[in-house]
């Protein structure tokens, strides 16, 4: 199959190399890192002992014997014991070959070392004075960073590319952002110190010229451009205006930075200068809208604005959408408005997609044409090192041995990538800058971020001294560049470590990825065929099947094959490597049947993933981990990032789209070089088919009809109505209704009227005597029914008879509003003439059920009997968004005896209409004032109910945050592990 990955010529000896670089699932190279820890600490010793001998010893003999001395050492040993038990009790197990969550894996063994060894000296490497070794060190890992990505090595073109490490990937794009700020409004500085105010350049304003992107082999005055030819010169003109003051006019770095100091963005900034070039409309960051958060969060802090980082849709695949990107750049052209960069996701967080970056980049001389100018920016937090899959093994490295041995239970295929996402990564040099987090697919240990310039001189818009003149003969202080004011020297040394030990090239590191890669595609091929037309469950990819056929050959000869068999086996591996994401992210989302049908539903199919999220993952402390058979992590697909990908990815799952639900997605990330040796990925993939086989028995049933107790509120005291308690997760309880009612037997009428004369103040309830359903009751007409009031009244076995029904509006997920009523609370309103009611409009979940009777209506004109007979809507003038959650301090609002403004509409749609937009009145038909009555029933808890299974207890189904509860139960187990008696507040 042409154009597909094939398998890597290096897997037959590469593993075992690889598999020396970490201390392994079940701690198989302890012996080798605690006999490095040990030569580390022992190196370290002796330096210190060496160090000017004659000072002796500070720390004497005679000290270590006393009682504090002791006493101090006995409480370090406990504390460090107590922090180790928590840490090896309830830590999630990174290191196990079961874990496949999210991007954490256990760091590398030359990484760890090489923390450690530096962190004992600990070196600031902002200032080079205080950390010459691991300076040197960092601008090494940068450059082998810069050289990895594609960017040209040191010395063999005009401009030098310049890496270095960040505390982590937000970061990264923050100075990425800063710096892109800053080379847009350079050349305005440069104009305005040419004829603003002073004009101290006012001396090369007649002969100082510039090509225009749009012209770009005639050189202009650049006093002479207009503002919006000075916001587009390209980023090689920008960065080379320096050098040619200096050379052609012999203006020094100190006098440069002078005379542009009160004009640069930097020091006024942006907003002078685009008020003194009457630039209205904000120049913008375009990226796409799956975009990693820390975009919007550096947009704000750099001052840009959130709301200038723009959104361009994504396609079915997760990938910048070409076409959308291509009309908002021609909408920039037609408003002239300018762009500081684009933004390309070399691996998505979420999916692992890869946007195409040729396609990118061959916009920019499209554009330029048209004179608009901008950057590139590679965002390859995740998928940066993947570039070492591409590169070429150094000359002088020396080749893996064993060459030809032929394959065990241990053999681990290392597989290349697809030839389209080598184009994107070949593609990575030509970009601007590339951000890169050795602390993900780097296998380092947290943080270690990384920030690479295609022109390194990129790096000195961000200074606040003149670099020129003075890194040769002192050394290059890498914290004037950056946004932190102190970093670490541990990171720099860990990642040198790593790649010197590893190499980062395809059959060093890239061979690493190229493992992990095999075994992603392995659990794709699970989720892709696990299912068929006969399972009660049902397993979707987020990246499709190629072709249906390929399923029988997934089937048929990749799941339960060995490693060795899918290898030799041609076709098969060729459609293996079709299969799943572009970076070893597989997203993936079930469904389920209910007597062969597909659920339709939304809500339901997110129900169901969020209990296996919940099985296979740690939400709670009261989980031991060792408990749990294989850990997976969990995304939403939100509609407003999403869009059409999401809703496509809906219809191949059975479920509706026209609800505009967000999707609860699973996702399983693979980076352990271990997953697929011998059998493995076939026993996790059966771990998971078992755990999901049980939920789905959970998720069926709540979604099927069946006989339990119903609970109304009692209204009214002459004339019955009976408004029922509704559940908004549970198929026996999902609708709202109303129905006009009488007693069978006068002599209950009679009692139950003397019980609500007698307690008007108290709620009556009527529940059914014996589990029915609601379809029996709607349909005999009848019920048999206890009441209740408190926990003094109860009369038996009441049969009733239902005379109308006034409203019954289901609740499935499909037919909420989207968004709670925003100028209003709407509430039916109905009963009699002289008795009339209200129950709160459940739209949108979650809610609360408000429901009084005898409530007092005056309005203007007055309402019909046959209008509260068939029932009205009323709009409290209070906003029911500005509410929810209808809970606590906004519920008292609906308090006995509260008196609202209201407007009475007709309700236009039959009593068995479903929404959205149930609350959209028909004719206007009064106005006026409610008065609640004296017995209101609340409720917020029973309706909202999530889960009625046993066990995990899932709620917020599209949600991956942790709920304010679970973090308590986290808080109580640390505090009470440590001892810790003051408590901290939640957030």
């Amino acid at each position: 199959m042409s154009g597909e990955a094939q398998p890597s010529p290096f897997h037959s000896s590469a593993h075992d190399a690889i598999s020396a670089c970490f201390l392994g699932p079940r701690a198989e190279n302890f012996d080798i890192l605690e006999e490095l820890f040990r030569d580390v600490l022992a190196d370290h010793a002796k330096t210190r002992i060496e160090y000017n001998p004659s000072d002796g010893d500070f720390i004497t003999s005679s000290m270590k014997t006393t009682q504090q001395f002791q006493g101090t050492v006995d409480d370090l040993r406990t504390q460090t014991k107590l922090i180790s038990d928590l840490l090896n009790t309830y830590s999630i197990p990174f290191f196990s070959t079961r874990y496949m969550g999210h991007m954490c894996m256990e760091t590398s063994m030359p990484s760890i070392v090489g923390w450690l060894t530096t962190m004992l000296f600990n070196p600031n490497n902002v200032a080079y004075e205080a950390s010459p070794i691991t300076t040197i060190i960092e601008l090494n890992v940068g450059q082998d960073l810069c050289e990895m990505l594609g960017y040209p090595a040191q010395g063999t073109e005009k401009v030098s590319p310049w890496g270095h490490i960040a505390t982590d990937g937000t970061v990264a794009n923050m100075e990425a952002m800063w710096a892109a700020r800053n080379l847009k409004f350079y050349p305005l500085s440069l104009h305005a110190a040419m004829t603003k105010e002073k004009k101290p350049l006012a001396f090369i304003a007649d002969t100082f010229t510039v090509t225009t992107c749009d012209d770009p082999n005639t050189p202009q005055p650049l006093s002479k451009l207009t503002p919006w030819q000075l916001l587009n010169l390209t980023p090689d003109v920008v960065l080379g205006i320096a050098d040619r003051l200096t050379a052609e006019y012999g203006i020094t770095a100190d006098f440069l930075a002078a005379a542009l100091g009160p004009y640069l963005a930097q020091t006024t900034g942006k907003e002078k200068l685009m008020d003194m070039y009457d630039i209205e409309l904000e120049p913008r960051y375009l990226i796409s809208n799956t975009k990693h958060y820390s975009w919007p969060k550096a947009a704000a802090l750099v001052g840009i604005g959130s709301e200038n980082c723009v959104d361009v849709k994504v396609d079915d695949n997760a990938r910048v959408d070409i076409d959308a990107l291509t009309a908002a750049l021609q909408e920039c052209v037609k408003d002239k408005r300018a762009v500081y960069a684009v933004v390309a996701i070399i691996g998505s967080t979420e999916e692992g997609a890869v946007d195409p970056l040729d396609q990118i980049l061959a916009l920019k001389p499209q554009f330029a044409e048209q004179g608009l100018s901008f950057i590139v920016h590679a965002d390859a937090a995740w998928g940066g090192y993947y570039a070492s899959m591409i590169r070429d093994k150094p000359a002088t490295k020396i080749g893996l041995p064993r060459e030809g041995e032929d394959p065990d239970r241990d053999f681990v295929p290392s597989i290349t990538l697809r030839d389209s996402t080598v184009a994107q990564f070949k593609a990575l040099a030509e970009t601007d800058s590339i951000t890169i987090d050795p602390h993900k697919a780097g296998y380092i240990p947290y943080p270690a971020g990384g920030l690479c310039y295609r022109d390194g001189r990129m790096r000195f818009l961000l200074t606040w001294s003149a670099p020129y003149l003075h890194q040769g003969d002192k050394g290059e202080s890498i914290g004037i560049y950056g946004i932190e004011g102190s970093k670490p020297g541990a990171p720099a040394v860990a990642c040198y470590l790593h790649h010197s030990v590893l190499g980062l090239h395809k059959e060093g590191h890239g061979a690493l990825l190229g493992e992990a890669s095999f075994t992603c595609r392995r659990f794709a091929a699970y989720w892709s065929a696990m299912s068929d037309d006969t399972t009660d469950f049902v397993v979707i990819p987020f990246n499709p099947v190629q072709n249906e056929s390929d399923k029988t050959i997934i089937r048929e000869r990749i799941l339960g094959k060995t490693n060795e068999e899918i290898v030799d086996d041609t076709e098969a591996f060729n459609v293996l490597c079709t299969l799943g994401s572009d970076l070893n992210i597989n997203a993936f989302a079930c469904n389920f049947r209910i007597n062969g049908k597909v659920n339709d539903d939304v809500e339901e199919a997110n129900y169901l993933n969020n209990r296996v999220f919940s099985r296979f993952s740690i939400t709670s402390p009261q989980v031991d981990p060792k408990t749990v058979q294989l850990f997976l992590s969990s995304t939403v697909f939100a509609q407003d990032d999403y869009g059409d990908c999401v809703r496509n990815f809906q219809t191949r799952m059975g479920l509706e789209t026209d609800s505009r639900q967000d999707l609860f997605v699973l996702r399983n990330v693979v980076m352990s070089p271990f997953q697929s040796a011998g059998d493995f990925v076939q026993n996790l993939a059966e771990i998971f088919q078992a755990g999901l086989e049980e939920e789905v028995k959970n998720v069926v049933a709540r979604n099927t009809v069946s006989p339990q107790i119903h609970d109304f509120t009692m209204q009214g005291v002459n004339n019955l109505y009976l408004a029922y308690h509704p559940l908004f997760y549970h198929v026996n309880g999902r609708q709202q209704l109303i129905v006009a009612a009488q007693f069978s037997n006068p002599l209950h009428a009679a009692e139950y009227k003397m019980a609500r004369l007698a307690n008007p103040t108290v709620p009556f309830k009527l529940s059914t005597h014996s589990k029915v359903t609601i379809d029996d009751i709607l349909n005999t007409h009848k019920l048999v029914g206890d009441i209740t009031a408190g926990s003094a009244i109860r009369i038996p076995s009441v049969p009733i008879t239902v005379t109308a029904i006034v409203k019954d509006r289901p609740l499935n997920s499909r037919w909420r509003d989207q968004k709670y009523p925003e100028a209003y609370t709407p509430f039916y309103l109905y009963g009699t003439k002289t008795e009339h009611h209200v129950d709160h409009m459940l739209l949108r979940a979650p809610n609360a059920q408000i429901a009084s009777d005898l409530v007092t209506v005056n309005c203007t004109p007055a309402l019909t009997a046959d209008q509260y007979a068939r029932g009205v809507i009323a709009y409290l003038n209070r906003p029911e968004d500005a509410m929810q959650p209808l809970t606590g301090d906004s519920a008292s609002f609906f308090k006995p005896g509260s008196t609202f403004d209201v407007t009475i509409f007709a309700d236009p749609n039959a009593a068995t209409a479903h929404g959205p937009g149930l609350s959209k009145g028909g004719a206007q038909l009064a106005k006026g004032t409610i008065t609640l009555g004296k017995a209101v029933y609340y409720d917020a808890k029973t309706l909202n109910t999530e889960d009625f299974a046993s066990g995990l207890k899932v709620s917020q189904y599209t949600s991956t945050d942790m709920s304010q509860s679970t973090k308590a139960e986290w808080h109580t187990v640390v505090r009470g592990a440590l001892g810790i008696d003051v408590d901290v507040a939640i957030s």
